[in-house]
């Protein structure tokens, strides 16, 4: 059960108010009358019962009443209007911003008379009343009414119809999503569904949400018999969330997902869109009877993959921007929408452990381009390519038997690696760091170490180059150990005792008595 105001303080009941609504009022006005909430006062209670005098009218009221005119100019904000009648001694003037469009010189209109300045000689007229007071009679509850927003109050909006007609908004009821600023609201004309009427104090209640929503589910109705993946559609941001952004298609909203926003890797869904903007987006899917829609942005786009192989060739060098980093290489912006992967094994000739050794996020670097794969959308990099291999030449420039200076950059169980340049190492064997038997690595050389030693051998297909400190103190002794070819393995049985017949060895050739042939 509703109620409505008397123009008293009390309310009448209003039956069938939905009771949502009904208690979104009551949180609105407490236990004040629409009236007192508009007037922003409450009316004082005549003392000792008695009945209290009438209020007073103010000078120049009138009582409502439609007039008929002729628009005689408009000159800036005012459109001047020659009434008709007893009242043709007077000018007419009205708001030009009760008008949709300046309206025609010479038309005749009716309008409201709102007050008249006997000083001015002026009669002050409501367009927006003449409109609406034809149709009071016959307005009720569901009636679908436009009114001017004239105030804002503690609970809502204050609008005007046919002028001297107030109307209260509720906070909740202006949209049907939450409004953080009810000022923005002043002075715009809203379409508005009645919620209440109380004829004799000319007030209502009106609700723009359920307008809104009653046109929404015409507009969904209709979308959904038309709706179809893969359509090209035209719509409205309504919000940004950190995951996309919801797009009103024209009664149902579709989420456009922050992957489906740009061909290019985006952190933030403000980057693309803004709320307000109007967007065409392709319909990825629709589910659950239309209640997900899910929508592309980019896929109105062309793709730039779809070309890519026609722009790029292996082996061509080519700039790009360092969009983020991993343990397993970087990500490089070739062009808008085109990202390639740099592998950490291409960023150097040098041995590094991550990434960030090499580049950073932003860095612009020169690359060549490996592979291109436009299927998978797949193209990989390689930074060092575009450098000179240290390994390229590198017999000539350290040949064998010569000495060269470098510095430990790791060491295993079996040996030191040693840095010769930048990309270009080579391994010391445990059994070339001294002329002595060694059983650790550390105990001759540690990393960080500057090392001198001698080339032993250089292996430009492999990648190896053999190092020896010990060649430097037993000159030869290293070379003859790496030249020596392994002693053949014996294949028959070891003998353990001594040959047969007692000839021993002749001249090392251990030939036995079994040996012979007689």
């Amino acid at each position: 059960m509703s109620t409505s105001n008397d123009g008293s303080g009390g309310r009448e009941p209003v039956p069938d108010l939905d009771a949502n609504l009904e208690q979104e009022i009551a949180n609105a006005l407490g236990d004040e009358s629409i009236e007192d909430l508009i007037s922003g006062e409450r009316k004082a209670a005549p003392a000792d019962g008695a009945a209290g005098d009438a209020p007073e009218q103010g000078e120049g009221h009138v009582e409502y009443e439609l007039k008929r005119g002729r628009i005689a100019s408009v000159q800036d904000e005012d459109v001047f209007v020659t009434l008709t009648g007893t009242d043709a001694r007077l000018q007419g003037v009205v708001p030009l911003k009760q008008f949709d469009r300046p309206p025609r010189v010479g038309s005749i209109m009716d309008f409201v008379l709102d007050r008249i300045d006997e000083a001015e000689g002026l009669v002050h007229l409501s367009r927006e009343g003449a409109i609406s007071a034809t149709a009071w009679t016959e307005m009720t509850r569901g009636t679908a009414v436009e009114a001017r927003v004239v105030s804002t109050n503690k609970g809502g909006l204050e609008l005007e119809l046919a002028g001297r007609i107030r109307a209260f908004m509720p906070a909740s009821q202006v949209d049907i999503r939450h409004v953080d600023d009810l000022e923005s609201f002043v002075g715009q004309k809203l379409p508005a569904t009645v919620q209440e009427i109380d004829r004799r104090s000319k007030r209502i209640l009106l609700s723009r949400r359920q307008y809104l929503e009653t046109q929404n589910r015409a507009k969904r109705e209709l979308l959904m018999k038309e709706l179809e993946p893969d359509q090209v559609r035209d719509g409205t941001v309504t919000s940004i969330v950190p995951y996309g952004a919801f797009v009103d298609l024209g009664g149902a909203d579709g989420l456009v997902h922050i992957s489906d926003m740009s061909y290019s890797r985006i952190e933030n869904p403000s980057e693309v869109l803004r709320v307000g903007q109007n967007v065409s987006v392709k319909v990825l899917k629709i589910e659950n009877e239309g209640e997900r829609i899910r929508l592309g942005l980019k896929q109105v786009a062309p793709d730039p993959w779809e070309s890519v192989a026609a722009r790029y060739n292996v082996g061509d060098q080519i700039s790009g921007r360092v969009v983020r980093t991993a343990s397993f290489g970087a990500f490089i912006e070739v062009e808008p929408g085109i990202e390639a992967l740099l592998p950490i094994s291409e960023m150097s000739w040098k041995r590094i452990g991550k990434p960030d050794e090499v580049c950073r996020k932003d860095d612009v670097l020169k690359l060549s381009v490996l592979q291109v794969d436009p299927e998978k959308h797949r193209m990989s990099l390689s930074l060092k390519q575009v450098q000179d291999d240290p390994w390229r030449d590198a017999s000539e420039r350290y040949p064998a038997h010569s000495d060269v200076e470098g510095t430990v950059v790791r060491t295993t169980d079996f040996g030191a690696f040693v840095e010769i340049e930048t990309g270009l190492e080579g391994l010391i064997h445990i059994s070339q760091l001294a002329d002595r038997r060694v059983n650790t690595v550390d105990e001759i050389v540690k990393v960080g170490d500057p090392t001198k030693c001698r080339v032993l051998e250089v292996n430009e297909k492999d990648r190896r180059m053999s190092l020896s400190i010990k060649a430097l103190t037993a000159p030869g002794q290293a070379e003859m150990e790496v030249e020596r070819e392994p002693p053949p393995k014996h294949k028959g049985p070891k003998r353990t005792g001594p040959l047969q017949g007692g000839m021993g060895n002749q001249g090392g050739m251990g030939i036995g008595l079994k040996d012979l042939k007689l």
